[in-house]
């Protein structure tokens, strides 16, 4: 089914806001040398130049997802990403793949709530074959009716697989709850996957990939001057420009004072818990990620981990991260526990956020949270393909292409005052809404 986006954040993946132009600049960077190019036809694309490992990885993005899908057809958007390595030009689903072997290259997409994106790596020696494989999946994409029913039959099994899925459940419940009727509140069904056929699937395709709206990160063994005319080649016959519907920022109804129970027998529930958040573009946005790392984002090292799980033993895992969404940002959380310790651990999510809230962080944890996060940074850049992936989603922050170098100046800028002013503001149990998939031991 249409995929949502990820309820924890990864360290670099801040990606999730509006997008704007990059500024044209290349800087140098310890981390990586980040070039700026222009192809002939105007498409512009972030290189790193980088010879060392003879391969070459392409992310693209553009915005506009899901969410644009007409009413009715409620998982088109994963059925074109599906499509994407499904056949194209002269080359049906066998030889299509076939060919992908053979070159040893790999090509996938993904439409998403807000964004659509495609990701390609390959040999250095193949990579204009590669390439020209890219220009057919998005010139000639051929769209035959046997993967493409396949397509459907798959993602209507998923469908029914996840009316028994606690994540799945627990997800629709919270969107249901807080903000319904908005468009971050569709989920297609049996029906509108049945109903979607070639022409609608076609007519998504031209509507969220448009060159108008394109990013596109390259890095690996490429230089400025022969990625130039590959990315005219590739991206060129894709429409100009097209129309995406309006999309309202979400606004989230009160949180109940009792969480929203969802029954699933199953020997453990789960609990999904969010709370107002914080806009990627929003000044404090580094001081609430900073305090997010102390509460549950941390691993080992964060409050509700040490307590829940170290201390009392209530549960294997448990996590929080904030979500920043271009129309919903919100404070969110998760944990799995057995049934008749459900509402204790409820009750101690409670307590620490509020506690959080009330007496702030120490400057203990603002030291280990700042060393964390800044000394971490240059794990996500570590291969070709966590490069691309991690100047996209900046990229898609409405970042600069010399953020890698500024990055870690804007958590160090961080002080105590800063985080307990956050944490007065966000940390407030009575603004947190919780859902609990499973049988809780007071149903």
């Amino acid at each position: 089914m249409m995929r949502a986006l990820a309820v924890a954040m990864a360290m670099l993946g801040l990606a999730a806001c509006q997008t704007v132009a990059p500024t044209p600049i290349a800087p140098k960077s310890s981390l990586a040398d980040v070039q700026v190019v222009t192809s002939p036809g105007g498409i512009t694309a972030w290189l790193v130049s980088e010879s060392f490992v003879p391969m070459v990885a392409m992310e693209v993005a553009w915005k506009g997802g899901g969410y644009a899908e007409p009413k009715g057809k409620e998982g088109a958007g994963w059925v074109l990403a599906y499509m994407m390595n499904e056949g194209a030009g002269d080359l049906d689903t066998t030889a299509y793949g076939a060919r992908m072997q053979d070159l040893n290259m790999e090509f996938a997409c993904g439409v998403w709530v807000d964004w659509t994106t495609c990701s390609m790596s390959t040999l250095k020696d193949t990579a204009d074959e590669s390439f020209d494989m890219m220009k057919l999946a998005f010139s000639k994409l051929r769209l035959d009716n046997e993967p493409l029913e396949r397509a459907k039959r798959e993602m209507t099994v998923n469908i029914d697989r996840n009316k028994s899925n606690p994540r799945s459940v627990a997800s629709i419940a919270m969107n249901e709850a807080m903000i319904p009727g908005h468009a971050y509140d569709r989920n297609p069904t049996a029906e509108t996957v049945g109903s979607i056929s070639r022409a609608d699937v076609k007519s998504l395709m031209q509507t969220l990939m448009t060159r108008d709206r394109l990013m596109v990160v390259v890095v690996g063994d490429i230089t400025a001057e022969e990625l130039k005319p590959r990315l005219d080649d590739v991206f060129g016959a894709l429409p100009a420009t097209s129309v995406l519907p309006d999309i309202k920022d979400a606004v989230a109804k009160p949180a109940p004072v009792e969480p929203i129970i969802k029954v699933l027998p199953q020997p453990q529930t789960l609990v999904l818990f969010s709370g107002p958040g914080v806009r990627r573009d929003d000044p404090d946005f580094f001081a609430a990620y900073m305090l997010n790392y102390i509460l549950g984002g941390g691993g080992f090292s964060s409050r509700l981990v040490d307590d829940i799980r170290e201390q009392r033993g209530l549960t294997y895992g448990i996590g929080t991260g904030l979500s920043i969404q271009p129309h919903y940002w919100r404070w969110t959380g998760s944990v799995s526990t057995m049934n008749d310790k459900a509402d204790e651990v409820v009750g101690l999510v409670r307590e620490n956020i509020e506690r959080l809230g009330k007496d702030g962080p120490t400057e203990q944890e603002l030291a280990d949270a700042k060393a964390y996060i800044t000394g971490a940074f240059p794990l996500a850049f570590d291969s070709n393909a966590k490069i691309a992936k991690n100047l996209l989603g900046f990229w898609q922050d409405e970042q600069d292409a010399d953020y890698v170098q500024r990055r870690n100046s804007y958590f160090e800028a961080v002080t105590l005052d800063d985080l307990k002013r956050v944490a007065a503001k966000y940390m407030k149990a009575k603004d947190f809404t919780f859902v609990m998939v499973g049988q809780p031991a007071n149903d």
